[in-house]
């Protein structure tokens, strides 16, 4: 985790600077569209953001009326949260704690909702935190939670405008038929990405003490169909980011599309 940490704190100034790209703008919207109806706006309810990083879907959350503890590894994180927290006024919303998503520092049943997206893909240890998860959500609380996909990150290994080697099919395969796979991302400092196939996700949540509701794939057309330097343009027409998003909606609606999309969302609740 000391990587994780030291990772991070290094990029938390800029890191936000992403989600202003066509991709992320069509992935947000996505993720709050299946997050929102599972927040709850009462300001008696607790929340717990796994994760949470800079805060960003903290202080969306805290928006609806509950309140939140925002949790992660980074203090570099953590004090860009806090600084976006005091900008927007929510400090008696949103409590900023570090914390290791596998050693939760709270009671049993404490969370009326724990939301945690684009964090579990960094730890070796995921049914250690799903297991966390589900000791402090209350009884039937939802859990709502992403994960990367394994065959998506396996094809993004192929070249996409050229032939590939036998040499790179093979590679392919082999991480393929490997028991768990990790990828190494284009910056060398970076933690491994731990990958899931849907079922296999399934199976992580199931076997913690949680039922699954549902799942969706969230990016079919990014990054499948749509290249790198189309889908990180920052400038978008509207009315085609809009028939983007329609379309991408669309398919979160086919579960035989799901094994297709970059990332998965789920949500489960506590049994």
């Amino acid at each position: 985790m000391s990587n994780i940490e030291s990772y991070y704190n290094k990029k938390s100034a800029d890191y936000d600077k992403v989600f202003d790209t066509l991709y992320f703008k069509v992935y947000d919207e996505i993720t709050w569209r299946y997050l929102e109806p599972y927040v709850p706006s009462s300001s008696d309810a607790l929340v717990l953001n796994a994760g949470g990083g800079t805060g960003r879907w903290s202080l969306r959350m805290a928006r609806k009326g509950c309140k939140l503890v925002l949790l992660d590894i980074s203090e570099g994180m953590l004090n860009v949260a806090k600084r976006m927290i005091e900008k927007e006024g929510l400090q008696s919303r949103i409590v900023v704690e570090k914390g290791d998503l596998r050693a939760l520092k709270r009671a049993d049943e404490t969370f009326d909702m724990v939301f945690c997206e684009h964090a579990l893909f960094l730890l070796d240890e995921p049914d250690a935190a799903v297991k966390e998860f589900a000791r402090v959500l209350k009884k039937q609380a939802p859990l709502v939670i992403s994960a990367h996909n394994l065959y998506v990150q396996l094809l993004l290994h192929l070249p996409s405008n050229e032939m590939p080697t036998f040499e790179k099919l093979d590679e392919v395969l082999h991480l393929m038929l490997r028991e768990r796979y990790d990828a190494m991302t284009k910056d060398s400092d970076a933690p491994r990405i731990h990958t899931w196939t849907p079922q296999e996700f399934h199976s992580l949540l199931e076997r913690n003490g949680l039922s699954v509701q549902k799942i969706i794939g969230k990016g079919v057309t990014m990054p499948l169909r749509f290249r790198e330097e189309v889908f990180m343009r920052r400038e978008c027409p509207d009315d085609l980011f809009h028939k983007i998003l329609e379309l991408e909606l669309a398919l979160c609606e086919r579960p035989d599309a799901l094994a297709l999309a970059g990332h998965l969302q789920a949500i489960a609740h506590k049994r």
